[in-house]
């Protein structure tokens, strides 16, 4: 807004507008719907973010859950260990020093609520990622077993559907229409205007206004644009760096599907049903006097200890394939 005084008898109101050329606007328009899809892509990764987590702490519940079973399997066979100890005890076949220290070896209640006391966490854990922390009822169904990891290990563009990467390619986008709208820029603006500077009786025509703005500082546009090449070069080297972190996160990951997958093999096929053998060969034994007290807890150990490290080896191998489907997108 503008008031001149151009008859020296009182002051003409007046406006004055700067318009910049359509294709100036027309890219504006192009950056300022980029920003809106960069922002889609990130709620992407949110997204993705989620789902990974939510299934890391699923399986670690259904893991749980398998371990609490493990020790109560193996505390019920310390109770009927001791409960043998104290019949041989009464017959005069070992020593009442023998009986307390079979009734000593409890310490599996201490590991039972340890690991009680962990799914509870992960319970409250999963409220909170499925948006209901007040939620006291969330329970893990269904079996516990080994995962399936579909889809080969090399192909051309494994992690195409990897928002990351969607969000990298977008930032890509937006740095380089950002850097077309600065080169618009350089062109002239157009001005359109009103003020009356004659009387009341002076025809309309005259009394508007028409002008071009020419940009006078030259480096001013210059240092924009060489500002904005930069971003798109950076943009450029941020999706090249986020391929290789994704890569060599998905080897990893690939490695550890491999290597947790040859420890399931070896249980399933002999580990499982050795651990089973050793169980009810020391239970047979103790009974009947074949073996000793330290024979018979050091066969328990080993034949729980197998079962434990199955139970660790399917958690591991679901979580390594829940990484590769976070790595991948899916």
């Amino acid at each position: 807004l503008i008031f001149e005084s151009p008859t020296t008898r009182g002051f003409q109101p007046g406006v004055l507008v700067p318009v910049a050329l359509p294709t100036v606007y027309k890219h504006q328009r192009i950056a300022q719907q980029n920003q809106v899809k960069l922002a889609e892509r990130e709620r992407g990764v949110t997204a993705n973010a989620l789902r990974y987590n939510v299934r890391t702490v699923y399986n670690e519940l259904l893991y749980l859950r398998e371990s609490i079973a493990n020790y109560r399997r193996q505390d019920s066979l310390l109770i009927d260990f001791a409960r043998v100890t104290e019949v041989r005890q009464r017959v005069g076949q070992i020593s009442r020093i023998t009986v307390l220290n079979a009734k000593s070896q409890r310490e599996l209640e201490y590991q039972l609520d340890q690991t009680r006391a962990r799914s509870r966490s992960n319970r409250i854990q999963l409220a909170l990622l499925m948006g209901v922390p007040n939620d006291t009822s969330l329970r893990v169904t269904g079996p516990f077993v080994k995962g399936r990891f579909t889809g080969p290990y090399a192909v051309v563009d494994t992690f195409a559907q990897n928002p990351q990467t969607a969000v990298a390619r977008q930032n890509l986008v937006l740095s380089e229409s950002l850097l077309t709208l600065e080169k618009k820029r350089r062109l002239p603006n157009l001005i359109f205007g009103y003020l009356n500077q004659g009387g009341a009786d002076s025809p309309l025509l005259y009394r508007l206004r028409f002008g071009v703005s020419l940009p006078f500082y030259g480096w001013v546009a210059r240092s924009r644009i060489d500002a904005a090449k930069i971003d798109v070069n950076i943009a450029q080297t941020e999706i090249a760096l986020k391929q290789y972190q994704l890569r060599g996160d998905f080897d990893k990951s690939y490695a550890d599907y491999l290597q947790y997958g040859e420890a399931l093999d070896y249980f399933e096929s002999i580990g499982l049903r050795e651990a089973e053998e050793i169980v009810r060969a020391a239970r047979d034994g103790y009974r009947l006097g074949v073996i000793g007290y330290y024979d018979y807890l050091l066969s328990l150990q080993s034949a729980f200890k197998i079962r434990a490290e199955y139970l660790e080896a399917i958690r591991n191998y679901n979580n390594a394939i829940i990484a590769m489907q976070y790595l991948r997108g899916e």
